[in-house]
Protein backbone atom coordinates (compact mmCIF):
# COMPACT_ATOMS: atom_id res chain seq x y z
CA UNK A 1 0.00 0.00 0.00
CA UNK A 2 1.23 3.55 -0.81
CA UNK A 3 1.67 5.78 1.71
CA UNK A 4 2.43 9.51 1.60
CA UNK A 5 6.61 10.43 2.98
CA UNK A 6 7.03 12.95 6.17
CA UNK A 7 7.74 16.21 3.26
CA UNK A 8 4.48 15.43 1.34
CA UNK A 9 2.40 15.58 5.06
CA UNK A 10 4.23 18.85 5.74
CA UNK A 11 3.72 20.08 2.18
CA UNK A 12 -0.20 20.61 3.64
CA UNK A 13 1.45 23.70 5.74
CA UNK A 14 2.04 27.21 4.27
CA UNK A 15 5.91 28.07 4.16
CA UNK A 16 6.36 32.05 4.49
CA UNK A 17 9.42 32.04 4.88
CA UNK A 18 10.19 29.96 1.33
CA UNK A 19 7.66 31.82 -0.06
CA UNK A 20 9.10 35.04 0.51
CA UNK A 21 12.38 33.53 -0.98
CA UNK A 22 10.80 32.67 -4.34
CA UNK A 23 8.77 35.93 -4.41
CA UNK A 24 12.75 37.87 -4.02
CA UNK A 25 13.82 35.81 -6.55
CA UNK A 26 11.46 36.68 -8.46
CA UNK A 27 11.97 40.29 -8.04
CA UNK A 28 15.37 40.09 -8.68
CA UNK A 29 14.94 38.02 -12.04
CA UNK A 30 13.11 40.89 -13.00
CA UNK A 31 15.67 43.71 -11.83
CA UNK A 32 18.85 41.75 -13.94
CA UNK A 33 16.78 40.60 -16.84
CA UNK A 34 16.56 42.81 -19.89
CA UNK A 35 12.95 42.95 -21.30
CA UNK A 36 13.76 42.81 -25.45
CA UNK A 37 11.59 45.32 -27.07
CA UNK A 38 9.46 42.88 -29.45
CA UNK A 39 8.53 41.24 -26.21
CA UNK A 40 5.23 41.41 -24.23
CA UNK A 41 4.58 41.92 -20.48
CA UNK A 42 3.32 38.72 -20.63
CA UNK A 43 6.34 37.05 -22.32
CA UNK A 44 9.10 38.58 -20.10
CA UNK A 45 6.94 38.20 -16.75
CA UNK A 46 7.08 34.22 -17.73
CA UNK A 47 10.69 34.53 -18.76
CA UNK A 48 11.44 35.85 -15.00
CA UNK A 49 9.66 32.84 -13.76
CA UNK A 50 11.36 30.67 -15.60
CA UNK A 51 14.65 32.34 -14.74
CA UNK A 52 13.59 32.70 -10.51
CA UNK A 53 12.81 28.53 -10.84
CA UNK A 54 16.32 27.77 -12.74
CA UNK A 55 17.41 29.44 -9.15
CA UNK A 56 16.12 27.61 -7.07
CA UNK A 57 16.55 24.27 -8.97
CA UNK A 58 20.12 25.16 -7.95
CA UNK A 59 20.06 25.63 -5.03
CA UNK A 60 18.03 22.53 -4.36
CA UNK A 61 21.00 20.96 -6.91
CA UNK A 62 23.53 21.89 -4.21
CA UNK A 63 22.00 20.86 -1.29
CA UNK A 64 21.32 17.55 -2.89
CA UNK A 65 25.01 17.32 -3.47
CA UNK A 66 25.98 18.61 -0.16
CA UNK A 67 23.62 15.61 1.52
CA UNK A 68 25.18 13.10 -0.64
CA UNK A 69 28.48 14.28 0.45
CA UNK A 70 27.54 13.82 4.53
CA UNK A 71 25.87 10.42 3.80
CA UNK A 72 29.43 9.32 1.88
CA UNK A 73 31.15 9.85 5.21
CA UNK A 74 28.42 8.28 7.94
CA UNK A 75 28.74 5.36 5.05
CA UNK A 76 32.03 5.22 4.80
CA UNK A 77 32.23 5.77 1.25
CA UNK A 78 34.63 9.17 1.27
CA UNK A 79 35.16 12.00 3.38
CA UNK A 80 34.58 16.12 3.27
CA UNK A 81 35.06 18.97 5.54
CA UNK A 82 31.31 19.02 6.01
CA UNK A 83 31.30 15.70 6.91
CA UNK A 84 34.06 15.61 9.45
CA UNK A 85 32.88 19.12 10.98
CA UNK A 86 29.55 17.13 11.49
CA UNK A 87 30.94 13.89 12.91
CA UNK A 88 33.65 16.38 15.32
CA UNK A 89 30.06 17.69 16.47
CA UNK A 90 28.59 14.59 17.52
CA UNK A 91 31.49 13.01 18.80
CA UNK A 92 31.70 16.05 21.17
CA UNK A 93 28.03 16.21 22.47
CA UNK A 94 26.47 12.30 21.48
CA UNK A 95 29.59 10.13 22.27
CA UNK A 96 30.13 6.76 21.92
CA UNK A 97 26.50 6.76 19.76
CA UNK A 98 26.18 4.16 16.72
CA UNK A 99 24.69 6.21 13.45
CA UNK A 100 22.79 5.26 10.47
CA UNK A 101 22.08 6.98 7.72
CA UNK A 102 19.44 7.40 4.73
CA UNK A 103 17.54 4.32 6.42
CA UNK A 104 13.98 3.78 5.46
CA UNK A 105 10.65 3.38 7.45
CA UNK A 106 6.51 2.58 7.03
CA UNK A 107 4.71 3.42 10.13
CA UNK A 108 1.53 1.19 10.88
CA UNK A 109 -0.35 5.05 11.23
CA UNK A 110 0.43 5.62 7.28
CA UNK A 111 3.40 7.34 6.34
CA UNK A 112 7.11 6.85 5.74
CA UNK A 113 10.28 8.44 4.49
CA UNK A 114 14.10 8.39 4.32
CA UNK A 115 15.98 10.04 7.88
CA UNK A 116 19.07 11.73 6.89
CA UNK A 117 21.25 10.41 10.38
CA UNK A 118 20.17 8.78 13.57
CA UNK A 119 21.55 6.81 16.48
CA UNK A 120 20.22 3.51 17.76
CA UNK A 121 19.43 5.15 20.99
CA UNK A 122 17.04 7.53 19.34
CA UNK A 123 18.87 10.61 18.26
CA UNK A 124 17.29 12.15 15.21
CA UNK A 125 19.76 14.54 12.80
CA UNK A 126 18.01 16.36 9.93
CA UNK A 127 20.36 18.79 7.91
CA UNK A 128 19.59 21.32 6.03
CA UNK A 129 21.15 23.77 3.58
CA UNK A 130 20.61 27.59 3.53
CA UNK A 131 22.31 30.62 1.89
CA UNK A 132 24.19 33.09 3.85
CA UNK A 133 24.57 31.73 7.43
CA UNK A 134 27.66 33.23 8.71
CA UNK A 135 26.77 35.09 11.89
CA UNK A 136 23.63 33.37 12.05
CA UNK A 137 21.34 32.51 15.23
CA UNK A 138 20.43 28.64 14.48
CA UNK A 139 17.37 28.96 16.74
CA UNK A 140 16.43 31.73 14.35
CA UNK A 141 16.42 29.38 11.42
CA UNK A 142 14.11 26.75 12.76
CA UNK A 143 10.76 26.68 12.15
CA UNK A 144 7.68 23.77 13.82
CA UNK A 145 7.62 22.10 10.53
CA UNK A 146 11.80 20.85 11.26
CA UNK A 147 10.60 19.91 14.29
CA UNK A 148 7.36 18.05 13.21
CA UNK A 149 9.82 16.29 10.81
CA UNK A 150 11.63 14.78 13.20
CA UNK A 151 9.30 13.98 15.71
CA UNK A 152 7.30 12.18 13.05
CA UNK A 153 10.81 10.11 12.13
CA UNK A 154 11.40 9.84 15.77
CA UNK A 155 7.41 8.49 15.88
CA UNK A 156 7.94 6.17 12.80
CA UNK A 157 10.93 4.38 13.95
CA UNK A 158 9.18 3.63 17.20
CA UNK A 159 10.87 6.06 19.60
CA UNK A 160 8.80 8.20 22.43
CA UNK A 161 12.00 9.96 24.35
CA UNK A 162 14.45 10.89 21.71
CA UNK A 163 16.89 14.03 21.19
CA UNK A 164 15.95 16.14 18.08
CA UNK A 165 19.00 17.77 16.75
CA UNK A 166 18.64 19.84 13.06
CA UNK A 167 22.34 20.96 11.41
CA UNK A 168 22.12 23.56 8.59
CA UNK A 169 24.99 23.58 6.10
CA UNK A 170 26.10 27.00 4.38
CA UNK A 171 25.92 25.87 0.67
CA UNK A 172 28.85 28.11 -0.70
CA UNK A 173 30.94 27.63 2.89
CA UNK A 174 30.19 24.13 3.45
CA UNK A 175 32.22 24.16 6.46
CA UNK A 176 29.80 26.98 7.99
CA UNK A 177 27.73 24.47 10.40
CA UNK A 178 25.19 25.20 12.63
CA UNK A 179 23.41 23.04 14.75
CA UNK A 180 20.33 23.62 16.70
CA UNK A 181 18.98 21.32 19.31
CA UNK A 182 15.25 20.87 20.16
CA UNK A 183 14.30 21.12 23.45
CA UNK A 184 12.43 17.84 24.72
CA UNK A 185 9.67 19.93 26.05
CA UNK A 186 8.21 20.47 22.19
CA UNK A 187 8.76 17.01 21.03
CA UNK A 188 4.94 15.78 22.18
CA UNK A 189 3.77 19.09 20.61
CA UNK A 190 5.52 18.75 17.13
CA UNK A 191 4.55 14.96 17.43
CA UNK A 192 0.55 16.41 17.91
CA UNK A 193 0.55 18.25 15.43
CA UNK A 194 2.49 16.20 12.62
CA UNK A 195 -0.20 13.43 13.49
CA UNK A 196 -3.29 16.10 12.77
CA UNK A 197 -1.43 17.23 9.68
CA UNK A 198 -1.19 13.36 8.55
CA UNK A 199 -5.54 13.20 9.28
CA UNK A 200 -5.80 16.20 7.69
CA UNK A 201 -4.01 15.06 4.75
CA UNK A 202 -6.35 11.68 4.87
CA UNK A 203 -9.49 13.72 4.64
CA UNK A 204 -7.89 15.91 1.81
CA UNK A 205 -6.90 13.15 -0.35
CA UNK A 206 -9.53 10.68 0.24
CA UNK A 207 -7.23 7.96 1.31
CA UNK A 208 -6.41 5.95 4.53
CA UNK A 209 -2.92 5.14 4.10
CA UNK A 210 -2.84 3.62 7.79
CA UNK A 211 -0.72 0.01 6.83
CA UNK A 212 -3.43 -2.30 8.09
Amino acid sequence: QLVPSVTTVLSMIAKPQLENWKINQALNSALTLEKNDLESIEEFAYRCKLDSKKLGQEAAKKGTEIHALIEQGFLGEGTSKTYEIIQAYLDDNFPNEEWIAEDSFCADSGYGGKIDLYSKSGIFIDFKTKDNLKGKDPAKLVFDEHGMQLSAYAQGCGFDDVERVSIFVDRKDTGLVLPFVWDRESQSKHLGMFNAMLTYWKLVKNYDSSVL
